[in-house]
């Protein structure tokens, strides 16, 4: 079994000496003697710890001589850390102050080590218990939309991307997720699959949220941010939890709504004698998606005078020309947003020659009756999600402890790439074996993934054309139109006679032959149509380490080093990635080092704390690179400032490595030799779709020229960032944090629409008919100069008796200078020079996509408190606001500008501190104002539920 590799790291001695305990009781209350109940003790600077009882007592046991810190917490009261001696070892008295503001919190990811959050040399975030209990959302991963800056793209109700300063994706891979050190995201296709294989809600502790540039210390691909889930630790935290969750969803959909919503956790925890203990972990989430229900008029540049313009300057766009039609019954090229099989960007149209006999029809483009959605997928939107984990720890020492892990996901989800693509049963395993000390870890762990889809987009036309192709379809539709002069809406019907209707047994069963059959394939019983199935299963092997030298320099210098390899297995059978030429997979191998000094420097009042690190990164396939940081921090009193410079890039992912669609299909192309040589483009260059649709809207403009580049410049993408920053925490009342920040990207990867003519050698003239060419998505690095500037402000204010005000706000702006592959200034179709202007100016956006896809502004407010009065109940309402943006996204996606939207947040929670219980009414999005955080993707209404959850029982 390729897992047991990993067990290796135990191969070590096992230490004979036995170490002495102490056992350490005490109580809890707060400042009125009331008991406190549930409240983590840590012994400082290890992982034993434990919760108070109902009547604020506890005990435990540790090997760290007395005297010690105790670390206590508790939501809602001040940290503290507290002595214990000799004389009071038996009987500690602690005495916990409330307060409403918590932000003087310990955080690692910004540089590795432990470190204040307000002293840390980066941007970052923690998102804690604190935050959990009291968030409206109904789980902790959720809870990140809140943080400012952060902008969560749902794919899918379990399937949530996480976005930051800029370059919105639903599938980013410049945002790195950790779950307990290990990468979380999907080793063939690249990016994470938000929380769907993630850690069950109850054994989360913390997530740490870095904006920004983090190749420094983590590796290639952290260009936009890092997030690092940890999990709770079974010797600190033990006992039966068990949550459960009931609610609803979809309100207001005529004839579909509302849908309920069932989610169950349980956790168990228990350490055994003095150095072992086990973890066990299980949660199931069921429902029904929020549905992809947006059957307007699609808007996309692939259309024919899609931006409006003026004579006057050129033919330079001013804005978005094309007036969306949404009844098809009398709109010629109606493609709705959420059907597939009519679009007008995937064989779904046909265009009549100019020379057509009849007038009404000459040179008119007409799309076909497509399928919607929910047609295709038949399931009603069932949504399941499972999560497990079990692991072993063991403590080597008083402070080493050895570590075993589980951790396995599964459900079914919808991702939104060039397409929309369904994942009926995906499965994930991660197996990790950890060492870990005050001043060291190795880990290494393997994620073992099954990932089989099917593209909805493609199967809508593979079902169109398997019972009519769309020539003969086309012509039944000009006789009725023009002999039987009928409307158009008439001319469809006649057309589509012998249509397969959905929910037909015939209709699942075409459906269920071209989703079961791999993209390689020929489907059972056709000589000319290929299903539409495709898998990932690959794997990573990934194995790290890292070592903290401060200790042992003794000279006020902090040390740290560490290295990293990492191997992707590849494994798609042909369906994901194209194999070698002797038919195996390709292998990915990636290398990479680092180191990190800082030392801090006391100067009266004041400290300054400088931070360099650089890092060295290779992938086997291109160009390796350092990924310099160097930092600062200045302190004085409460008010730090930070100043920081860094740079990072990123590996392409496997698919921008390597893709190739079927032949004939469109799809995307990897920016590699092999790939761009696979897909023909060699031989048979494709044109940039935005100057086809300049020639189809007038054929007595310059015809389109052939797109041309050189796949064997293909490198990694680059970015450099510096930033400013101030964070401060006022007698735990008032707690600010802003910055600024401003990068440049270059060799930016961003792939272009390329629309290849099927027949090799044919004349532009047949770009004229969508159904001589297919468009391929085709990567390769730009040498456009990208420039993304930001500012971020985020307040919290203790109002007293446990009420708190906050808000947050966040602007980004991303600008351009376009080049030709010559690395020559382009200039717009008035013959400005394109130099620094926003992405989203139409005068840019008509030259071609650059995918920024973020909005300028979004501001959060909240009004919350914990514990109302003291005592047991609590609320939070929030309020979310975010401005409109430019949408450019894959070939059944489209271009428009997105609106703005806001939702009201809030929730009300009871505890029960007798039954170690918290009842918790919560709702998102309670006006259920339905919106769109992406185009093409499922309109959000409401979630609204009812949780019940027992912590720590049975410790």
């Amino acid at each position: 079994m390729r897992y047991i590799s990993l067990a290796l790291l135990f191969s070590i001695l096992t230490p004979t000496a036995i170490f002495a305990q102490t056992r350490i009781a005490g109580r809890v209350t707060d400042e009125a003697d009331q008991p406190l109940a549930g409240v983590t003790l840590i012994v400082k600077g290890t992982n034993t710890g434990t919760t108070t009882s109902p009547d604020g007592r506890f005990s435990l046991s540790t090997t760290v001589e007395l005297p010690l810190l105790l670390s206590v917490s508790f939501i809602g009261y001040g940290r503290q850390d507290v002595v214990v001696k000799s004389t009071n070892f038996r009987d500690v008295a602690i005495k916990l102050v409330e307060e409403s503001v918590l932000a003087d919190e310990v955080v690692v990811s910004a540089s590795r080590v432990e470190e204040s959050i307000t002293k840390a040399a980066v941007t970052v975030e923690r998102l804690g218990a604190r935050q959990f209990a009291n968030s409206p959302a109904a789980n902790p991963f959720d809870a990140l939309q809140n943080l400012k800056g952060v902008d969560l793209l749902t794919q899918s109700l379990t399937f949530k991307s996480v976005n930051l300063r800029g370059f919105g994706a639903n599938n980013n891979n410049r945002f790195v997720q950790l779950t307990d050190g290990m990468d979380n995201r999907s080793p063939g296709l690249g990016f994470g699959f938000g929380n769907v294989a993630g850690i069950s809600d109850l054994d989360i502790e913390s997530i740490e949220l870095i904006p920004g540039a983090s190749s420094a210390l983590y590796g290639p691909d952290a260009l936009q941010g890092l997030m690092l889930t940890t999990s709770k630790n079974p010797f600190t935290y033990q006992g039966l939890s068990v949550q459960t969750k009931v609610g609803a969803n979809n309100f207001g959909k005529v004839g579909f709504g509302p849908k309920g919503y069932a989610d169950i956790a349980v956790r168990y925890a228990q350490q055994m004698g003095t150095r072992f203990a086990v973890k066990v972990n299980f949660q199931r989430i069921s429902g029904t998606d929020f549905i992809a229900d947006d059957y307007s008029d699609r808007f996309t540049t692939a259309r024919s005078n899609f931006f409006a313009t003026t004579a006057t300057r050129g033919g330079i766009a001013t804005g978005i020309g094309y007036r969306p039609n949404n009844d098809p019954n009398t709109n010629f090229e109606y493609d709705g947003v959420n059907i597939y099989g009519d679009d007008v960007s995937n064989q779904g149209a046909f265009r009549f020659p100019a020379s057509f006999g009849n007038a009404s029809l000459a040179g008119k483009l007409v799309t076909r009756t497509g399928y919607t959605e929910l047609d295709l997928l038949g399931n009603e939107g069932q949504v399941i999600n499972n999560r497990a984990n079990v692991s072993l720890h063991y403590k080597l020492g008083s402070n080493i402890e050895a570590s075993l892990g589980w951790y396995y996901g599964n459900g079914n989800f919808i991702r939104t790439a060039g397409f929309r693509e369904y994942f009926p049963d995906y499965r994930r395993h991660q197996v990790k074996a950890e060492i870990r000390g005050d001043n060291f870890f190795v880990r290494a762990y393997t994620t073992q993934q099954r990932a089989e889809g099917w593209n909805i987009g493609q199967t809508a036309r593979t079902l169109n054309n398997s019972w009519k192709p769309l020539d003969q379809w086309a012509t039944e539709f000009g006789l009725a139109y023009v002999e039987n002069k009928v409307g158009i809406g008439e001319a469809r019907a006649a057309a589509d006679r012998g249509r397969l209707i959905p929910g037909t047994s015939e209709f699942i069963r075409q459906r269920d032959a071209i989703a079961n059959t791999w993209n390689t394939d020929l489907i059972p019983g056709s000589s000319s149509f290929r299903g539409q199935r495709f898998r990932d299963n690959s794997q990573l092997f990934h194995y790290e380490g890292m070592y903290n030298f401060t200790e042992l320099l003794d000279n006020g210098l902090e040390l740290i080093a560490g290295a990293s390899l990492r191997k992707f297995r590849l494994e798609s059978g042909g369906t994901a990635f194209p194999r070698r030429a002797d038919g195996s997979e390709y292998t990915i191998n990636e290398t990479g080092l680092y180191v990190q000094a800082a030392r801090e420097f006391v100067a009266g009042a004041f400290t300054l704390k400088p931070t360099v690190a650089v890092r060295y990164d290779k992938n086997q396939y291109l160009r390796g690179g350092l990924t310099p940081r160097a930092s600062g921090v200045v302190s004085y009193g409460p008010h730090n400032v930070r100043l920081s410079w860094q740079s990072a890039f990123r590996n392409p992912s496997p698919g921008q490595l390597f893709a190739l669609p079927p032949s004939g299909q469109s799809g995307e192309v990897g920016g590699l030799a092999l790939a761009y040589n696979g897909a023909l483009l060699g031989r048979n260059p494709g044109y940039l779709q935005t100057e086809v649709t300049a020639y189809q809207s007038n054929t007595a403009s310059a015809a389109p020229r052939p797109f041309v580049i050189d796949p064997n410049t293909f490198t990694t993408e680059k970015i450099r960032t510096w930033e400013i920053g101030y964070k401060t925490l006022i007698n735990n009342r008032f707690y600010a944090d802003l910055y600024y920040f401003a990068s440049r990207y270059t060799d930016f990867i961003a792939a272009q629409n390329v629309l290849q003519l099927l027949t090799p050698g044919g004349s532009p003239e047949a770009l004229l008919n969508p159904t001589n060419y297919r468009t391929l998505q085709v990567n390769f690095n730009n040498q456009n100069e990208i420039f993304v500037r930001g500012i971020g402000l985020g307040l919290e204010y203790g109002l007293g008796k446990g009420y708190t005000f906050s808000g947050n706000y966040a602007y980004q702006n991303g600008l351009i200078t376009l080049r030709d592959a010559r690395g020559n200034v382009r200039n717009d179709r008035a013959g400005v020079p394109v130099v620094k202007r926003e992405m989203s100016n139409p005068e840019v956006a008509q030259l071609g996509r650059n995918f920024f896809i973020s909005p300028k502004n979004r501001y959060n407010i909240s009004l919350a408190n914990p514990r109302i009065g003291g005592k047991n109940i609590g609320f939070n309402v929030t309020y979310r606001w975010t401005d409109r943006m430019w949408v450019e996204q894959g070939n059944t996606q489209g271009d428009v500008w997105l609106p703005s939207w806001n939702t009201v947040d809030a929730q009300v929670s009871y505890r029960i501190p007798v039954a170690q219980t918290i009842v918790k009414l919560g709702g998102t999005n309670i006006f259920n104002t339905y919106y769109a955080q992406g185009y093409g993707l499922a309109r959000i209404g409401g979630l609204y539920y009812l949780s019940l959850t027992f912590d720590e029982l049975m410790r």
